[in-house]
């Protein structure tokens, strides 16, 4: 894999919330990694028709170079249609099943890493699934007794 940029799934969070839109802003540049978002490509390509975006949502395949102005998405379909600002605890399911399929990839190889955007952990509560944020319900499903999380930004 030398010379090939590392692949990073970056789920698109809580879909009544800002994560779409978080995701839409990542393809307005270059990184140093490929990107791939996991979320519901409908609800990308509506959040970017809100914006006035003039970013492009096409369907991630590993082979396909990423390109500026083009945002890679692994389509996971959301289980209700979201309405931005209007939590919807059917859609609970729909957030974890993002965290698990990017853990999945992060396990199996197919992504060298995870970001997240925003989830509301009330709304999955709701839902009746006991979650205290992504940290925490990554360690459970992988079996890691002890767990950081690391922020980071610009200085």
């Amino acid at each position: 894999m030398s010379g090939e940029l590392p692949v990073l799934a970056i789920t698109s969070g809580e879909p009544a919330g800002v994560g779409p839109e978080l995701c839409a802003a990542l393809a307005g540049r270059d990184w140093p990694a490929r990107l791939v978002v996991l979320g519901d490509a409908e609800l990308i390509e509506e959040r970017l028709a809100r914006l006035d975006s003039a970013v492009q949502v096409r369907a991630w395949l590993p082979e396909v170079a990423p390109q500026r102005g083009v945002l890679d998405v692994l389509h996971v379909p959301l289980v209700r249609p979201a309405v931005a600002g209007a939590l919807d605890p059917a859609n609970a399911p729909y957030v974890l099943s993002l965290l698990d399929r990017a853990l999945h990839g992060c396990v199996s190889g197919e992504f060298a890493g995870m970001v997240t955007a925003p989830v509301h952990k009330g709304v999955i509560c709701d839902a009746g699934v006991p979650f205290s944020g992504h940290t925490e319900y990554l360690a459970d499903k992988t079996g890691t007794p002890l767990v950081v999380m690391m922020l980071a930004g610009d200085t």
